[in-house]
């Protein structure tokens, strides 16, 4: 990089966000709405039945256990690039400029997959309000290129758009559960929801897991925020617990009364009678609150999935401002605009990545829920899995060698991300193992789609060699 670039480059406009407006980013990326109408009645119907309800709470712990180790070393690691940074720290070079590429294909996968869940629910609104049939592709372009220009503006207004969205979310759905405690389900409430009897298989329960840890990607993001951050030190860890209770407690509770609405022991077949399984939360909404309640639904649930790619594309961007200042990629990415002082380079390249993704897909006639979405999204389930993983590793090896960082503080650094390892580690198994369940993929297209994240390593790992005053700066950079 120039002098005259490093010069030009103000950085991302500091101080200009507190706890609550980074943890609306965060949840905005979990998108609750799209989790609890898309993914639980999926989840449900894969065979794993109610499961899901207590695998929600599950995962709420083990992300909580992994925040206490991820939120600790964050304090030591002056820097905003989040996971490979604590892995780079705790592990070295290879591993950290693996992590960084890996961290990369996944957000980008997120990003990119959940196009394909926004553009059929949004033709689907659109032609049951005005009768207008338009092909998905043009929804999906069309939010890609309106996401980029609300990115490429500046944070704050992203923020805005995002919290009044995310807020709407919570209030629809609550309202749900007060109706549905209201007016009682038939048989009365019971615990069975609760329970994981009655699973088919050991095969099938690990899928629920995988299933219930996808709904909370997007928490982990906090730290992507610091250098925008109002007192980082602070505003990250409240952000990150924030996240991880708000949206546990939002899963396990509505999971649990649409469960019970619908009759926890009739549910599956409930759901297997469905041509489309993410009208059955609708449908319950339409019951118990008639059609003012459900179609508010299906319009916030537009604008949940819209919020979700916002938000994703968001952390996208800086990755590629980070990794480009840093030198693990090409150092003209890592500018901000100087005006809105956004990453609008690293904006400007996941669009057009987005669109051309799209567009292929469009091209050869893809179903986009069953390829785009389903393919593409659990690859960035699995990446982030992993990230997590070596996280928890790099923090136990960190404080080893830095023990006077926190002394004394066994629990935090050695206990607690040894128990989220093995948790994160059962996860992945049940992830790459389970591919072909999650995905629909088969034979060799679904060894070949989570291949794709050992390949992204092997990259990073290789530019890390060949770059190491690049593998350096990911620990050097301050907030």
């Amino acid at each position: 990089m120039s002098d005259s670039e490093t010069t030009q480059d103000k950085g991302l406009r500091g101080g200009s966000l507190g706890a609550a407006a980074i943890t609306l980013m965060v949840i905005s990326a979990v998108a609750p709405l799209t989790n609890m109408a898309g993914i639980l009645p999926v989840a449900i119907l894969f065979g794993n039945g109610t499961a899901i309800v207590p695998a929600f709470m599950l995962m709420m712990l083990l992300m909580l256990v992994f925040s206490v180790g991820y939120v600790t070393m964050s304090r030591h690691v002056p820097n905003s690039g989040a996971f490979y940074t604590l892995i780079t720290r705790g592990l070295g070079r290879s591993l950290g400029g693996a992590a960084a590429l890996v961290a990369l294909l996944g957000y980008n996968c997120m990003q990119i997959g959940m196009s394909g869940m926004f553009g059929p629910v949004t033709a689907d609104l659109v032609n049951k309000a005005t009768g207008i049939n338009l092909p998905w592709w043009v929804y999906s372009l069309g939010a890609s290129l309106l996401i980029g220009i609300l990115a490429y503006r500046r944070i704050d207004l992203s923020a805005k758009v995002l919290g009044l969205l995310v807020l709407a979310e919570f209030a629809v759905v609550f309202i749900l559960d007060l109706l549905i405690v209201h007016q009682g389900v038939p048989g009365g409430f019971s615990l069975a929801p609760l329970s994981l009897s009655g699973m088919p298989s050991t095969a099938a329960l690990g899928v629920t897991f995988v299933f219930a840890f996808g709904c909370y990607i997007g928490i982990e993001a906090t730290t992507i925020y610091s250098a925008e951050a109002h007192n980082p030190r602070v505003t990250i860890p409240r952000a990150t617990y924030a996240s991880v209770l708000l949206i546990g407690a939002f899963y396990s509770v509505s999971a649990i009364w649409i469960v019970e609405a619908a009759g926890t022991s009739t549910v599956v077949d409930t759901i297997k009678q469905l041509a489309d399984p993410v009208q059955f939360v609708f449908n319950i909404a339409d019951q118990f609150g008639g059609g003012v309640l459900s179609d508010s639904m299906r319009l916030l649930f537009v604008t949940s999935v819209f919020a979700c790619l916002l938000a994703f594309h968001n952390h996208v961007a800086r990755y590629f401002y980070f990794l480009g200042k840093e030198g693990m990629l090409p150092h003209w990415l890592g500018q901000t605009h100087p005006t809105y002082q956004s990453p609008y380079r690293g904006t400007i390249v996941q669009t057009v990545i987005a669109l051309v993704v799209i567009g292929l897909f469009a091209g050869f006639g893809m179903d986009p829920l069953l390829t785009l979405f389903a393919w593409v999204a659990n690859i960035a389930v699995i990446c982030v899995i992993t990230l997590m993983l070596f996280v928890c590793v790099a923090v136990i090896v960190f404080f080893a060698k830095n023990p006077e960082l926190e002394p004394g503080q066994v629990l935090q650094t050695k206990i607690m991300p040894a128990i989220a390892a093995v948790g994160f580690a059962l996860v992945g198994y049940f992830g790459v193992s389970g591919f072909d369940i999650l995905t629909g993929a088969s034979g060799p297209l679904a060894i070949a789609l989570p291949a794709l994240i050992p390949v992204a390593a092997v990259i990073g790992a290789i530019r890390a060699k060949m770059r190491p005053e690049s593998v350096a700066a990911l620990t050097a950079d301050p907030i």
